[in-house]
C-alpha cells in the first residue's frame, strides 16, 4: 500500500482473469478493479473469487489498490463490501460509484477502507463540496460518461461541455486537500483526442486521469506530471529562496515570489520524487 498521488488510474474489470494478470506488470500509479460497470449481473460472484486470488498480486509499493464496488442501494454492494473488508490489507481504498453525500456516510458506516468519491451525476456534482468534506473520502473522480448520459435523459441531447460541472469536482477538492481524477477517454484508438482531453483536464486543476487502456496511460502521465520546465523553474524558485536574506525580496525570471509561489513550486518538486 502506498500514499503516492495517483496521475493515473487503470480500470480493470474483475471478472477477466487475463486482464487482471497482465495489470500485475501496470505501470499506472493506481489499479481500479471494477466490480460495477465491468461486470455483468451473472459474473458478480465469478469476480469476487478472482479478486481473492488475485488481490495480493496485484498489490505494489509503488501503485495503489483500488476496488470499486456497486453503488449504494445496489444488491450487490453487501458481497462487495464483505470481499473489501476480508481483503483490506491489501486495498488502499474503495471506489464509490455514483457519489452523494447520503452513499459516502453510509459506506463509511461499514468499512473503514478510505473511499474514492466517484461522482457522476447532477446530483453529486451539486452535492461535491459536501462529498469532499467527508473524512472517509480520500480522492474524487469525475464520471463524465455517466454525467453526461444524465443530461441527456433530461433533455440536453447535445451536451459536450462539461467545463463547469469539472470545475465544481476539481475546486471541492482543492478545498478538502485531496486528488481529483478526470474521467477517461472513451476513444481508446484516438490519440489526439486523448492528448486534448489530458490537457483540457489538466489546465482545469484535475491532478489525475483514470485510463481505460494500457494504451493511455503514457499520455496521461505525461500531462499530469510536472514537465521539466515546471520542475526547472521550481528548482530555481527554492534555490532563489535559500540564497535571499530574510527580510530580502526575490524575483524569478522576471516575478516576483511569495510564498504561495514557494509552497508551488516545494510541491512541484515532491511531486516530481515520486
Amino acid at each position: 500500500m502506498t500514499t503516492l498521488l495517483p496521475r493515473t488510474v487503470l480500470a480493470v474489470p474483475a471478472s477477466s482473469e487475463r486482464f487482471l494478470h497482465k495489470a500485475r506488470t501496470s505501470t499506472a500509479s493506481a489499479l481500479m478493479v471494477d466490480l460495477e460497470d465491468g461486470v455483468t449481473a451473472t459474473s458478480k460472484d465469478e469476480a469476487r473469487a478472482l479478486i481473492r486470488t488475485s488481490a495480493r498480486p496485484l498489490t505494489s509499493a509503488r501503485r495503489r489498490l483500488w476496488l470499486r464496488v456497486n453503488a449504494a442501494g445496489s444488491p450487490h454492494l453487501a458481497a462487495d463490501l464483505d470481499l473489501a473488508n476480508a481483503q483490506r490489507e491489501h486495498l488502499d481504498a474503495l471506489v464509490l460509484p455514483k457519489a452523494t453525500p447520503d452513499a459516502v456516510h453510509e459506506i463509511a458506516t461499514r468499512t473503514d477502507l478510505p473511499l474514492v468519491a466517484l461522482v457522476e451525476s447532477p446530483e453529486g456534482v451539486e452535492d461535491a463540496r459536501a462529498i469532499t468534506a467527508h473524512p472517509a473520502v480520500r480522492a474524487v473522480m469525475f464520471g463524465e460518461l455517466d454525467y453526461r448520459a444524465e443530461l441527456a435523459a433530461a433533455g440536453g441531447l447535445h451536451a459536450q461541455d462539461t467545463s463547469w460541472a469539472q470545475a465544481r469536482i476539481v475546486n471541492a477538492a482543492a478545498c478538502a486537500a485531496i486528488p481529483a481524477i478526470a474521467g477517461p477517454t472513451a476513444a481508446v484508438d484516438d490519440e489526439h483526442r486523448l492528448q486534448t482531453d489530458c490537457r483540457r483536464q489538466s489546465d482545469l486543476g484535475f491532478t489525475g486521469k483514470l485510463c481505460i487502456h494500457p494504451a493511455q496511460l503514457e499520455h496521461a502521465l505525461r500531462a499530469f506530471a510536472p514537465s521539466d520546465d515546471m520542475t526547472a523553474w521550481a528548482r530555481r524558485v527554492t534555490a532563489a529562496v535559500a540564497d535571499a536574506p530574510a527580510d530580502g525580496a526575490i524575483a524569478v525570471d522576471g516575478a516576483m515570489v511569495d510564498k504561495p509561489v514557494v509552497d508551488r513550486a516545494r510541491r512541484i518538486l515532491a511531486e516530481g520524487q515520486q
